[in-house]
């Protein structure tokens, strides 16, 4: 046994990345996992059927149709673009293509579990720096730069958080940080902060600045399915990022649809409306039953179950684990973020109408009862 090919050392030390948990139970109701209600746009369903009459044709590598959306969309150069299988796929060939054994890349305490264990892969050290109140803080990561620092994950907004750095602390954090260090933007729930002071970080891109905003079709667009991302970033880090990524890395079907999708904005602007109705329903009910609710950038809501004031003896942790147990008793699964380190904490998705009321009429039963029968 000793004598097996072994792994990268980095690669040894990770935990595997646990997805938000589901059940195929009959009326299961799935709120784990930050998947859009309304689903995709018909244009973008039709565009995907379509596609079929091409199986046997490889797909254009270039993902051209797609990046000539986007850039119109978004107006930016096309050239400044990549697409990638996911968001996921982007931040994996940036940590390929940048880490060296050693270099460290820091993050915020509570930021996308993805960001550690892309380092670990590529023989990086990870580095959380402290939040406060759940929401980055910019003099802690400048605090943890030093000579070995490449890269720094922003989720803006933060999963699982909900929290996100405004348009001054954005440009502040560039502006503090080194050149030498390259500053990533994950803006996978950018279409859901509707705050007045937020932007998305493509502001911050030019050929002159090592700064990268990488985007998702996994949200609001409804296409999880389909594994669509792409990323804004510098002429040479583009350069980079395509001599590694693989030839055919989108499909066409993945093509066709995200375009598609794209040319409907009616329905992007239904689901954000939808999302941000609702989300303000569900912070008054939430504060009608005393439960705190952090951030609320996105289309989730974090529970805060620390210092309830609840019937009983039960610890705060306790109060969440039999929360979720609770949950989970009447086909309801939400996400346990324990592995965040948030073990006084649950997040849950913003669904439809109907789930939203179902989950708040099972947590105020729970909330009666005084914990898990």
């Amino acid at each position: 046994m000793s004598n097996l090919i072994k792994p990268r050392d980095g690669i040894l030390s990770i935990s595997r990345y646990k997805g938000g948990k589901g059940s195929q139970a009959i009326g299961a109701l799935k709120l784990s996992s930050n998947e859009s209600p309304l689903g995709p746009s018909d244009r973008a369903i039709k565009a995907y059927i379509d596609s079929a009459k091409s199986l046997s044709i490889y797909p254009d590598g270039n993902s051209t149709l797609l990046k000539e959306k986007i850039a119109e969309l978004h107006n930016i150069n096309v050239n400044n673009i990549i697409c990638g299988a996911g968001s996921d796929e982007i931040l994996n060939l940036i940590a390929a293509a940048y880490l060296m054994p050693g270099d460290e890349v820091i993050f915020s305490e509570h930021a996308f579990l993805l960001y550690k264990i892309i380092t670990l892969a590529n023989n990086g050290t990870p580095i959380a720096a402290k939040e406060d109140g759940l929401k980055a803080n910019i003099d802690n990561i400048i605090s943890c730069v030093t000579k070995k620092t490449k890269i720094v994950f922003i989720a803006n907004p933060n999963n699982p958080t909900g929290s996100y750095l405004n348009k001054n602390e954005l440009y502040e954090l560039r502006d503090r940080l080194p050149e030498s260090v390259l500053l990533v933007i994950d803006g996978a729930y950018a279409e859901y902060a509707q705050e007045e002071d937020y932007i998305d970080g493509k502001s911050l891109i030019s050929d002159a600045v090592n700064t990268v905003m990488t985007r998702t079709f996994s949200k609001v667009y409804a296409l999880a399915a389909l594994r669509i991302g792409w990323a804004y970033a510098p002429s040479h880090i583009i350069e980079t990022l395509n001599k590694i990524r693989g030839p055919f890395n989108l499909s066409t079907a993945a093509i066709n649809a995200g375009a598609a999708a794209l040319d409907d904005q009616d329905h992007v602007k239904k689901s954000v409306d939808f999302n941000t109705e609702e989300k303000v329903n569900l912070l008054e009910e939430y504060r009608e039953i005393m439960i705190p609710t952090t951030g609320g950038a996105a289309n989730f809501l974090l529970l805060d179950l620390t210092n309830i004031d609840f019937i009983g003896f039960m610890g705060d942790q306790e109060i969440a684990e039999n929360m979720n147990k609770y949950l989970i008793h009447n086909n309801i699964y939400v996400r346990n973020v324990v592995d965040y380190g948030l073990s006084c904490h649950l997040r849950i998705t913003i669904g439809k109408r109907e789930q939203n009321n179902f989950v708040l009429e099972k947590i105020r039963e729970y909330m009666r009862q005084g914990g898990f029968p």
